[in-house]
């Protein structure tokens, strides 16, 4: 999974380079997110590419962290609908799109119920954000989004965005 998600980020890095005479399409940012239910703080990796005016797709990584023997990692892939452009610095979107959701327990080496388990969920991801330009080339992105799935649950976060 490491593998993978570092070649997506050196491969929108090298996209990038193509676009440098164009407008920017690609963004790629780094920020916290809270989920609700699994009661823990994440980390969060997020791609976007701006296909028109109105609609982008984005790819996301959340990595939440260990709580009570459980971790998550969850995969986004999504499409983000402007609805409101408000300003050049401000614009707020509709996202929904799909989840898988992988998760561990690890109970390690306990002496009454020792070892670990792996699963995986599909979900429906619904939810808005924001678009705040923080100067020419960075944007603080805040979302809240609800993932449907059995054990659904909502994540609230912020990433902040570099434009190529």
């Amino acid at each position: 999974m490491k593998k993978t998600i570092f070649a997506l980020i050196v491969l929108l890095l090298s996209a990038s380079l193509s676009l440098q005479a164009q407008e920017s399409k690609i963004r790629a940012g780094a920020g916290l997110v809270y989920a609700t239910d699994i009661n823990n703080l994440g980390l969060a990796l997020k791609g976007v590419y701006t296909i028109n005016p109105e609609w982008e797709g984005a790819f996301g990584f959340t990595h939440i962290l260990k709580k009570d023997y459980v971790s998550y990692n969850i995969v986004d892939l999504d499409a983000h609908y402007v609805f409101a452009q408000t300003s050049d610095e401000m614009s707020f979107y509709g996202l929904a799109g799909l989840a898988l959701n992988f998760w561990k327990v690890d109970f390690g080496d306990n002496e009454w119920f020792g070892g670990s388990a792996t699963g995986s969920d599909a979900g429906l991801n619904l939810g808005v954000g924001m678009n705040y330009l923080l100067s020419s080339n960075l944007r603080l992105v805040p979302e809240v989004r609800f993932t449907v799935l059995d054990g659904s649950f909502a994540r609230l976060g912020a990433t902040v965005q570099y434009s190529f």
